[in-house]
């Protein structure tokens, strides 16, 4: 009995000491990490760290933290950012953010609020924290200008996982609900009003192929640039309006993209009608797409709704048999 007494004491002492020396470890890395941010230019603030949760987690909590980066102007604080992990698994960390934060870009301060909004994330073994999967949900997000817009979002799941078989490859899925863009961004798309206000939901599934792996150095040197795209399923409704899409394309150093997706819009005259009255799509150039998109749905047999290749090549973006201008780019900053 007395052996069994002593071995555990010695596993608690060892424990106990693991603990604290990761612990300790913790709070130093991110101290650290600040440190290397300002090295580089960087404004890195933050108040108190701690880490508690003894002996089964490691509990972190940062007060004050704000970060900003002189290379793309952007800045982001909070009051508290915490995140915990079990002592025995410390790759995989469970992210919670506060209901109130701040962007600041060179043009504009934003207001962020969420009632909800956590993350997990897993890592693979090693120093490098080479992202294994995550998970991002959001329950009634808000976001509010310093230039008089706003916007707001009933809830979204966003989530990330490592292709095991495909270096640099990601598969992606997000979904969004009650979406209600910022009022005069709907006033220039549909001046006519043919839109409700709220945007009801959004789905996306695809496969992203990066050049890099997403880890500390996609923060610390650069982002990971995408080289492919192949997206099994876009669903989104605004009103009667319903898009679907699927597709690949690859992407080359410049970010410009080259390949095809395939378009089922319904009630997509309407569409055409508040690009045209937005001022989105000149009115000649809407009148030869009506036509040409018309025959196209023609043949279907069902004229409100339309099937056409969406297609990208030497910079540019065509619908079917017509041009709508520069192609979109998908370089990272």
């Amino acid at each position: 009995m007395r052996f069994l007494l002593s071995l555990a004491l010695l596993a608690a002492l060892a424990w106990s000491g693991y603990w604290a020396l990761a612990a300790r470890g913790i709070e130093r890395g991110l101290a650290g990490w600040l440190d290397t941010r300002r090295a580089e230019g960087w404004a890195a603030d933050a108040g108190r760290i701690d880490v508690t949760g003894f002996p089964t987690r490691f509990d972190s909590r940062i007060e004050d933290l704000s970060l900003a980066d002189p290379g793309t102007g952007l800045a982001w604080s909070m009051p508290e950012f915490s995140f915990s992990a079990q002592s025995h698994r410390p790759q995989r960390i469970l992210a919670r953010w506060p209901e109130t934060q701040q962007i600041a870009t060179p043009l504009e301060r934003i207001a962020v609020t969420a009632e909800t909004m956590t993350g997990t994330l897993a890592f693979r073994p090693g120093l490098a924290f080479e992202l294994a999967s995550a998970r991002l949900s959001v329950g009634a997000f808000g976001l509010v200008s310093d230039r008089g817009w706003r916007a707001s979002m009933e809830d979204a799941e966003i989530a990330i996982k490592a292709v095991t078989d495909r270096p640099g490859a990601q598969h992606l899925q997000l979904s969004a609900s009650g979406m209600r863009p910022p009022a005069g961004l709907v006033a220039t798309l549909d001046p006519a009003g043919l839109l409700p206000p709220v945007f009801q939901r959004v789905s996306f599934e695809a496969v992203a192929v990066f050049d890099a792996p997403w880890d500390r150095r996609a923060i610390e040197e650069r982002r990971p640039q995408v080289q492919r795209v192949e997206i099994a399923r876009l669903d989104a409704q605004w009103g009667d309006l319903a898009l679907q899409a699927a597709g690949s394309f690859d992407v080359d150093a410049e970010g410009q993209p080259s390949g095809s997706l395939t378009l089922r819009a319904t009630n997509w005259r309407e569409m055409i009608a508040i690009a045209r009255s937005s001022g989105q799509l000149p009115a000649a150039l809407a009148d030869r797409l009506e036509d040409a998109l018309g025959l196209l749905a023609g043949l279907s047999g069902r004229p409100e709704m339309l099937d056409v290749p969406l297609r990208f090549a030497l910079g540019q973006t065509w619908l079917g048999p017509v041009p709508l201008g520069p192609a979109p780019n998908f370089r990272l900053r």
